[in-house]
């Protein structure tokens, strides 16, 4: 068993270390494919090895021990962080490594440290299987599309130098990290690889090197900093109170007035990697990288990494006021980033703001915690994770092809990108086409909020009314966009030849994967999802385990609906334009209309971004607000115990 974890967390690293110096194209291409194809095997055989639903703890093979090899990693990170940090004039950063330095050294040489169970280094149960699939097929199909997409990144943005060596590096190290992170049982070493994921993120983000994008890099890492600060303290206090840092046994049942403060700190660094508010500012700024960096890093897997956390903290916080704490700011953050993404055009950062959203909904499943939340807490990580990364793949053909990112020029999708244009349905319908997926997770979700009592479960009923109903209207937008249709020319109906291999085989293979979790709902649900949430909270009502056949075969239906009937009609090539119905007042050629009394008036349809109605910027700022009252609150609800 170690072996194989130990082989799904260095062979990524060392793929990535050979490919910093690999420059011919070709032989880049065939080391990608071959790692990505041999990782995404390694990642079912783990799986389907020792996913039997049995939680099983071990250690380094052979009687390796860590030793030292923790703190040199950190005085090697710190080192990075400094010197980026003094290159480019920033302060913020500088202070944030260097106190969690110092808390690390004054472990050390205090002699504080505790003596480590070498048997226990690493937890492997359902939830692990779950996220190491993940990362190991989804990652994979990822690292594939970049090679066909940075190449044509880098021929329609000529002014940015390439420096694909280092992207693709950085990818395979990112990987590595996130396996050693969602299998970590030992605090300290979940932090060294949740360090090593925030460096990737700065160092993608960043990619371009323009002095915006390095802007957003930095913002990310200081935020993604604080949280890892915020995960040593938690080290520090349970060190110092006596606890042990084992994350299975903190977390095995509610936790005790003791263990709260350092419980508080853990689900600040998990909000912030998750960029719930009043964090999520960085995973906006993330959107100004390369796709492929948002559908790996900010919607597949890094962001599952603060969620993925919660998780796990979920039975020592649920019950208490830490806990309820950190559902509102999950639920609240929902709420607001949903308006917020009504009023977005460019197409990347709505998929953000959905993102976050989503992330808001697990956290707030996990800060209340019961086996129906977490049970859909997991779903909507398994869904989304498919669903979302394929639309950012997606997203990315299309802004490669038409030079755009901005929703309004999404007009006529489907008639110059057929095939393209119906891989974007299937991804739309996994994230709201009602019975679907994440639907049927928020269904769940509602049904447990009716079962809390007094003024809690009905805020949370009326946030998520209202956060549901925010984004079918931003869905509803871009499925507009894609499905209309006209006329077009030869030459926009070749474009979509010109798309390459590599992105062809990963969006398809991620629809495919679509179909796939929907197909086998069932077996999901009652073989993996369902067992580790009762496992997790020891409940007994097994209800929501079933999917019925009538609900799955509704399921099936819906997502393949749409994509079949888009194919279809896009094979008619001649549209005639009707004009619309003025109920009898006189209209030109130029859609002007007369008027009752008199004058005349240019009829639009247009506004579908509430301009005027709803401002986006300040709903941002007023949410931000609000989540950031609370999490002051929520810290000190864990510093003074229940």
């Amino acid at each position: 068993m170690s072996s194989l974890i130990v082989f799904l967390v260095a062979f990524p690293l060392v793929i990535g270390a050979l490919l910093l110096g690999v420059h011919s194209g070709k032989l880049r291409n065939v080391i990608v494919v071959l790692a990505g194809l041999i990782v995404a095997g390694a990642s079912i055989v783990t799986a389907a090895t020792f996913g039997n639903g049995n939680a099983l703890f071990f250690g380094l093979p052979n009687g390796l021990t860590l030793g030292q090899g923790l703190l040199v990693v950190e005085v090697l990170m710190a080192a990075f962080v400094l010197f980026v940090s003094i290159q480019n004039r920033r302060v913020l950063a500088p202070i944030l490594v260097l106190g969690q330095l110092a808390i690390s050294f004054y472990l050390e040489l205090a002699g504080k440290m505790p003596e480590i169970d070498a048997g226990r280094l690493f937890w492997f149960d359902r939830l692990s299987m779950v996220m190491v699939l993940i990362i190991g097929i989804i990652g994979t199909l990822i690292c594939i599309h970049s090679l066909g997409y940075m190449r044509d990144y880098h021929r329609s943005s000529p002014m940015i130098k390439g420096r694909r060596t280092a992207f693709f590096c950085l990818l395979f190290v990112f990987l590595g990290s996130m396996f050693g992170l969602v299998v970590s049982n030992y605090l300290p070493l979940m932090l060294v690889f949740w360090e090593i994921t925030t460096l990737c993120s700065f160092l993608l983000i960043g990619y371009t090197r323009t002095e915006e994008t390095i802007g957003y890099a930095f913002d990310a890492l200081n935020m993604n900093m604080l949280g890892g600060l915020a995960f040593s303290g938690a080290i520090l206090l349970l060190i110092n109170g006596n606890q042990t840092l084992d994350l299975a046994k903190l977390t095995s049942g509610p936790a005790s007035a003791a263990l709260l403060p350092a419980l508080a700190l853990l689900c600040l660094a998990g909000l912030t990697k998750a960029a719930q508010m009043p964090f999520s500012r960085w995973l906006l700024g993330a959107m100004y990288a390369p796709s492929p960096t948002s559908a790996l890093l900010h919607s597949s897997t890094m962001v599952k990494a603060g969620v993925f956390l919660l998780l796990r903290l979920s039975p020592a916080i649920a019950g208490s006021d830490l806990g309820t704490m950190v559902a509102f700011i999950g639920m609240l953050t929902f709420l607001f980033v949903s308006l917020v993404g009504l009023t977005e055009q460019n197409t990347k950062k709505v998929l953000a703001y959905s993102t976050i959203g989503s992330l808001g909904l697990i956290v707030g499943c996990a800060g209340l915690g019961s086996p129906e939340l977490i049970w859909v807490g997991v779903m909507i990580i398994i869904f989304h994770a498919l669903a979302k990364g394929l639309l950012f793949l997606v997203v990315g053909t299309i802004e490669n092809r038409f030079y755009t990112k901005d929703m309004e020029n999404f007009d006529t999708l489907l008639s110059r990108l057929p095939l393209v244009s119906a891989l974007a349905l299937v991804g739309i319908a996994g994230m709201f086409i009602a019975p679907f997926g994440v639907v049927v997770a928020k269904w769940t979700a509602i049904r447990a909020f009716l079962e809390i009592p007094g003024w809690q479960g009905a805020a949370l009923l009326v946030i998520m009314a209202f956060g549901s109903s925010f984004t079918i209207f931003y869905w509803g937008k871009l499925l507009i966009k894609v499905l209309s249709m006209k006329s077009v020319t030869e030459y926009e109906r070749s474009i979509q030849k010109r798309i390459s291999s590599f992105e062809w085989i990963a969006e398809i293979a991620l629809a495919a994967g679509v179909l796939a979790v929907t197909f086998f709902l069932a077996a999901i649900s009652e073989q993996v999802v369902g067992p580790f949430a009762l496992a997790t909270f020891k409940g007994t009502s097994q209800s929501f385990l079933h999917v019925e056949p009538v609900m799955l075969a509704t399921m099936i239906v819906a997502v393949l609906f749409l994509p079949v009937l888009a194919l279809w009609a896009s094979r008619h090539e001649n549209y005639n334009m009707s004009d619309f119905y003025a109920a009898g007042r006189p209209v030109t050629n130029g859609n002007v209309v007369g008027m009752a009394l008199g004058g005349t008036r240019a009829v639009t349809l247009r506004n579908y971004y509430l301009e005027g109605v709803v401002n986006g910027q300040l709903v941002f700022r007023a949410g931000t607000t609000i989540c950031a009252a609370l999490l002051i609150a929520a810290l000190a609800a864990g510093m003074v115990g229940r």
